[in-house]
């Protein structure tokens, strides 16, 4: 949603399998990816985001999110795709 929106002005999805949550914030590192989020190739990005993040010595939660932004109609190598990971706090505020 857009920067100051407030959860409770916030519209009624028109489809009953749309869910708006309210959720606290959160420090996470993400990696864009383009293609069909197919299983394969979701592992794969996750487990190079999560050697990236070793290397820089941030633990990360066991949580993924994949989060696709396409339609499933939309041509694969067109859909746009993020992997998500919630970094486990504490973390060095410096190091953001």
């Amino acid at each position: 949603m857009p920067a100051g929106s407030r959860f409770e002005n916030m519209p009624m999805p028109n489809d009953s399998k749309v869910l708006l949550r309210d959720l606290d914030s959160e420090v996470c590192v993400a990696s864009v990816f383009r293609g069909k989020a197919s299983a394969e190739l979701s592992k794969k990005i996750e487990a190079q985001l999560r050697a990236a993040a070793g290397k820089e010595n941030l633990t990360l939660s066991n949580e993924t999110r994949i989060c696709r932004f396409d339609p499933p109609f939309k041509p694969g190598f067109l859909q746009y795709n993020e992997i998500v990971i919630p970094v486990s706090l504490p973390l060095d505020k410096s190091g953001l």
